[in-house]
């Protein structure tokens, strides 16, 4: 299936996102901000898991026939599953768990080298906290690495269990069987959290889980539907002109619904007090995923209607591409010009002003080091997860 670019448009909305709430908070410029800062923050990192969940559907729930054929394999088809479901995997390991443990690694020895504080003990202290509390590092590659192969496990189960069914009640009987192991998995957490293990974080799975969820589910109802398409194709081409309507007025009537929703909550609420209790949480993840549905929809509508009428991708595509390389980096820079020791004033030219060349600095700061450090290709798999470059090096001896 082809790249989505509308896909990585609304990674790269996400990740500028996460950029300007960075600049907000590590500025200290929420605390005069009640609005700007809230919406940011309900949204960012769902719309991050909603598209993630999205890319790594398959076009069918748990379809061996389609994993099968993916797999480039003529085995039974819970074997094709499942070697499509390591294979992936591994390279989501890669991807998330590299940088993750790389960084922390590089953050301590740059803290405590000129204190000379390095030691074996202090080092395996710091590595347990950051377990115990993903938070203190790159939480997010993390919790999604931990959704991602929650997903990957509950498919490869719910595709055994079929794997001898067929038609459309073998079908149900997947989705079904997807959706329990996946519900099991998600109380699961929710008991660890509540026994007070706090290993890998639960509380960020549990928050974060059911938006991945979400769009991992409804990508492939969705192209089964022959509602909408996600590599391009023509959408809705295959229903009357009248229903094509009625699903479109349908549409932005939702979408209206959920932008007066989310606004009106970001305006009453406080959304990003801590929850103190499981409705909380609830009501807080239904705030955001009206919020985020409202985003992706406005975001990835443009960037499909736009690369269709100039026949290019888009900037924010562009920048999706990028969108791990950005993460990691652009919040080492946010303080660099130092906008907590001015007294700013959120709502005002001046706080504006200095927010934007903080913005400006952290950006041109993080496009630089990002060039610089895909020059060397073991520090581009060791601080972005990137491979292919590092492993091809290798075979070649230039390494």
């Amino acid at each position: 299936m082809q790249r989505d670019n509308a896909l990585d448009a609304v990674k790269g909305f996400a990740i500028l996102l996460v950029m300007a709430g960075h600049c907000i908070v590590l500025n200290g410029l929420n605390a005069t901000d009640p609005y700007i800062y809230d919406a940011i923050k309900s949204v960012q990192m769902p719309l991050f898991m909603l598209v993630s969940g999205i890319a790594n559907a398959p076009r069918i729930i748990a379809s061996p026939a389609c994993i099968a054929a993916q797999a480039g394999a003529n085995a039974p088809r819970a074997q094709a599953s499942e070697r499509s479901g390591l294979s992936k995997l591994k390279r989501r390991a890669v991807s998330y768990l590299v940088p993750f443990f790389s960084w922390f690694v590089l953050v301590y020895l740059a803290t405590h080298l000129l204190q000379k504080e390095v030691s074996v003990s202090g080092f395996l202290t710091e590595l347990k906290q950051l377990l115990l509390q993903t938070d203190r590092g790159l939480w997010f590659l993390m919790t999604l690495f931990v959704v991602t192969t929650v997903t990957m496990i509950a498919q490869t189960l719910a595709d055994t269990l079929s794997d001898r069914m067929s038609g459309v009640r073998g079908k149900n009987i997947r989705r079904l069987l997807f959706l329990v192991f996946s519900g099991v998995c998600y109380l699961l957490f929710f008991v660890q959290g509540r026994s007070g293990n706090t290993f890998l974080s639960p509380s960020l799975t549990l928050q974060y889980f059911p938006f991945y969820l979400f769009g991992y589910v409804m990508r492939p109802v969705l192209e089964e539907k022959k509602m909408f398409y996600f590599d391009g194709e023509e959408r809705m081409s295959h229903l009357k002109s009248g229903e094509n309507r009625r699903l479109i007025w349908t549409g932005c009537l939702l979408l209206v619904i959920g932008a007066a929703t989310f606004l009106g909550a970001v305006v009453a609420l406080d959304l990003t007090a801590p929850v103190s209790g499981v409705a909380d949480m609830l009501g807080q993840m239904a705030i955001s995923l009206a919020g985020t549905l409202v985003v992706f929809a406005v975001v990835y509508m443009f960037a499909r209607k736009r690369e269709k009428k100039t026949g290019r991708r888009t900037f924010l595509a562009w920048i999706g591409t990028y969108t791990l390389e950005i993460y990691v980096l652009h919040f080492r820079f946010a303080r660099l010009l130092g906008l907590s020791e001015k007294h700013l004033q959120m709502y005002s030219l001046r706080g504006q002003f200095w927010l934007l060349a903080a913005f400006a600095v952290m950006s041109v700061c993080t496009a630089v080091s990002i060039v610089l450090i895909r020059q060397i290709p073991v520090l581009s798999f060791l601080l972005f997860g990137k491979k292919t470059v590092f492993l091809q090096d290798v075979r070649k001896g230039h390494l």
